[in-house]
């Protein structure tokens, strides 16, 4: 099992000398990216290249390779192949001969990217690309630098990035040969080392690059010519024997290459271009006890230095291989895959197929990755779903149900998936878990007019196949399915069993509403603790009653870590409590949420409006948007204070005008803006002598004080929600 280290690096660099120790975040290297593309457009010249490369002029080998390199850079962050400067660098790739492997290979992938923007415009151009570079390596399935059928000299270098540009080729949905793939696989599988890597050229010792170059290459290959091995279950184990020796040397050596060892003919922008490419493929978030993305980020960061990176072939080569590494790296995840005590991995593929499909029909790149059940719950957040399948029993401790239990209660869901029938046990072994992680919920079938079966959601899929949704009335906690839906993610069934597709994409919708909202890659939702010093402190009870008042257990937690952390408040959280007993708790504030009528005794309503009147700020919302909550409880309220105190709060009442933190606008949920067709708070008040007694919304706060994005929830965007009861806490006396 790996688990995680700190995410702050001292960095060393020959020459350089000490840097300062960055730690990562996610604004950084948004900035970093910002500042690359820059000093790329900068560093254009006026026929729209980046300059040959090399001594030699227009006819020297992969003399458009370091504009391809460029534009593919600046392709994958972002840019539209018709912005004009684009066009430019696009017609003129497009121009030159070109017979030099590793120009074509990324003028191959700058043709397959600028397509999925253009459909088809770059075709036939990537298809004479491709249709070079197999040729050239179709026999024996190595490359030199020209791409030529026959060349004895060979490189892992160059076969790398031969491969690399047939297979942008495949992605792009043309034809390659059958064959070839398994003569490239021969070559790879026959020039790995006994310590599980690979040399640039026979009997050379392993280096970083090539080792990354050799283990992302048997992913291509393996995909190719083998994903059909894993219909049965429990067959194959977890990985290829040979792809895990691969991934066995980075976890051996990974910290070191990232100190400049090991790195052989290689740079570090080179090298980080292939951990890039191996951390997607294999979907591992750790190599070692390294997290790749955050430290790789990390180290980055501290090295910039007027937007670029200088590298052993000069600063737009390095600077591109780091913006290809900053901006594929951080894209987000979506799906993380447990690793657990079982047959977790039946279908090693299953996930990387399915985002890939995933990719393209959401027009966003989404990643998948593998973490487990060592490391702490904190860093399971890079992604919302947590994907668990198998077909046996799985084997959960106390300890682990209780990290699944969290996970989900800071705003993750879990989607499980009977493998090969179940019948070996994780069918009634995966209920046995949902009873044990939320005894107070039942995981119950959906109905053939569900939504999540619904073109409300994204597609149409008329009861098939049949799911089980487990929720706390505000959002589902969990969705499970009998079907093997991971077989046909597998296989690859993107045509004959496109509704297996469309039925993950209806889940993730489900859960996330929109994949434009997941976060990238390696950032949280969820604060840690705060040890910096506070202003002021400030009591806030949450209120039991007869009905379900506790659907969010945590969403008081993080809310009080962000007031400490951006008020300078400590919100010190009481309860659940009972009514009777809030005039003893010192609370200044108070919150009555929950789903379904609410319901409250002749006692607890006279209590609570006294407690109000002596000075208390009462907050009602309904969790999720419950209507029949709403209903019932603006009827009490209007009840206990009158119909005439009840009234919406304008947009200049004090609530929103607190020093320093106004509220002029509010962000809803999608399906609540589309309902209420604005950008204003739509709350209510109770006002006793001019002071504001208590908050009303029938939009949900709770929810979105947790901070998940949600298809079901009807209320404020997270960070609306937070403002909100920011300013109630404030206004607290």
């Amino acid at each position: 099992m790996r688990s995680a280290v700190p995410v702050v690096l001292c960095l060393m660099l020959t020459g350089v000398g000490e840097l300062e120790a960055v730690t990562f975040n996610d604004k950084a290297v948004a900035e970093a990216i910002k500042r690359a593309t820059e000093f790329l457009w900068r560093s254009q010249q006026p026929n729209g290249s980046w300059g040959s490369h090399g001594r030699g002029g227009r006819q020297e080998l992969n003399h458009t390779g370091q504009t391809a390199l460029a534009v593919y850079a600046l392709l994958e962050s972002g840019i539209n192949p018709q912005d004009p400067r684009m066009d430019k660098a696009l017609k003129w790739l497009a121009s030159q001969s070109e017979e030099g492997t590793y120009a074509l290979a990324l003028r191959c992938n700058v043709w397959e990217v600028a397509n999925r923007s253009t459909p088809g415009k770059y075709s036939k151009l990537l298809q004479a690309d491709a249709a070079r570079l197999w040729a050239a390596g179709a026999r024996n399935g190595r490359y030199n630098y020209p791409a030529r059928p026959g060349e004895k000299r060979w490189d892992n270098s160059n076969s790398q990035y031969g491969l690399l540009g047939v297979w942008a080729a495949a992605m792009a949905n043309l034809e390659v040969p059958a064959q070839y793939w398994d003569v490239v696989r021969r070559h790879w599988e026959s020039t790995q080392h006994s310590d599980g890597g690979w040399g640039y050229q026979a009997g050379g010792e392993s280096t970083a690059a090539m080792v990354t170059g050799g283990v992302a290459s048997l992913f291509v290959c393996y995909d190719e010519v083998y994903r059909g091995q894993f219909v049965r279950c429990g067959v194959t184990g977890s990985y290829y024997p040979r792809v895990k020796r691969g991934i066995d040397w980075l976890d051996k050596n990974f910290a070191a290459t990232l100190r400049g060892q090991r790195l052989g003919h290689s740079d570090m922008f080179y090298y980080l271009y292939g951990v890039e490419r191996v951390g997607l493929a294999s979907g591992h978030k750790y190599f070692g006890k390294v997290d790749w993305y955050k430290e790789g980020a990390t180290r980055l960061l501290n090295t910039q230095r007027g937007g670029s990176w200088n590298g052993k072939w000069g600063a737009s080569v390095g600077t591109s291989f780091a913006l290809v590494f900053l901006v594929r790296g951080r894209n987000a995840v979506i799906l993380n895959k447990l690793e657990f005590e079982g047959d977790w991995n039946n279908r090693p593929r299953d996930l990387a197929n399915l985002t890939r499909w995933m990719s393209r029909i959401f027009e966003r790149t989404v990643n998948w990755q593998i973490i487990n059940l060592s490391v702490p719950v904190s860093e399971w957040h890079d992604a919302p779903i947590l994907y668990i399948s198998g077909s046996q029993l799985p084997k959960f401790t106390d300890e682990h149900l209780r990290k699944l239990r969290t996970f989900v209660l800071q705003g993750g869901a879990i989607f499980s998936v009977t493998e090969c029938g179940g019948t070996a046990g994780f069918k009634k072994g995966i209920r046995d878990t949902y009873k044990k992680l939320f005894p107070d919920h039942e995981l119950t079938q959906c109905g053939k007019e569900h939504d999540i079966y619904s073109r409300r959601v994204h597609f149409d899929l008329p009861g098939r196949p049949v799911f089980h949704v487990l929720s706390n009335g505000v959002r589902p906690l969990a969705v499970h399915t009998d079907a093997d839906l991971a077989l046909s993610w597998q296989l690859r069934k993107t045509v004959t069993q496109q509704w297996a597709f469309h039925a993950a994409s209806n889940v993730v919708r489900y859960i996330t509403d929109r994949v434009s909202m997941v976060r990238p890659r390696g950032t949280t939702h969820w604060p840690t603790p705060y040890s910096g010093g506070v202003s002021r402190t400030v009591k806030l009870a949450r209120l039991k009653h007869a009905g379900l008042f506790d659907p969010e257990p945590l969403a008081y937690e993080r809310f009080s870590r962000l007031m400490a952390r951006e008020a300078g408040t400590k919100v010190e959280v009481l309860g659940p409590m009972e009514i009777a007993d809030l005039p003893g708790s010192g609370a200044k504030v108070a919150t009555l949420t929950g789903i379904g009528k609410l319901s409250l005794s002749e006692a607890d309503q006279t209590a609570l409006k006294a407690w109000v009147e002596n000075g208390g700020l009462l907050v009602v919302d309904a969790a999720g948007g419950s209507k029949a909550f709403g209903d019932s409880a603006e009827a009490i309220l209007k009840k206990m204070f009158g119909d005439f105190r009840v009234r919406r709060l304008a947009s200049m009442a004090p609530l929103f005008r607190v020093s320093g933190m106004p509220i002029d606008k509010v962000k809803y949920r999608r399906r609540t803006k589309l309902r209420l067709q604005q950008s204003t708070p739509n709350l209510k008040g109770v006002l006793l002598n001019g002071r504001l007694g208590a908050v009303f919304s029938r939009e949900d706060l709770t929810a979105g004080l947790v901070g998940y994005p949600s298809w079901t929830v009807d209320g404020y965007a997270p960070e609306s929600a937070f403002e909100i009861m920011r300013n109630v806490v404030l206004s607290a006396k």
